[in-house]
């Protein structure tokens, strides 16, 4: 779970190196090509099972992978079934019923 949360941020930061206001704001200029050898990386590190649905969720999120706080999927937020809470032991990423983004719990 924690290799998906940290190849999302990853991700997320070759897209925002992308946008030239990142440097405006201050923050130093970083090499896309080392962070995309760590997105590499950590790719081969996950599970491809994993892999595959949070590459295909990507494709219609830009945060295929949100938490579930209080209950509540901070991807749709829309309040997760209490039963399945309990679902939530393990490294297993669920899927929200109603978005169909990966969770993890946050406590």
């Amino acid at each position: 779970m924690e290799r998906l949360i940290a190849l999302q941020d990853l991700q997320q930061l070759q897209r925002d190196l992308q946008e030239s206001s990142y440097q405006d704001l201050g923050f130093e200029k970083l090499d896309p090509a080392v962070i995309g050898e760590e997105v590499e990386g950590l790719r081969e590190e996950i599970d491809p099972r994993f892999l595959q649905r949070f590459d295909h969720i990507r494709k219609k999120y830009e945060r295929p992978l949100v938490p579930v706080r209080n209950g509540v999927c901070y991807g749709c937020f829309v309040r997760f079934p209490t039963a399945r809470l309990a679902d939530f032991e393990g490294d297993v990423p669920l899927t929200c019923e109603s978005c169909g983004r990966l969770l993890y719990r946050i406590p």
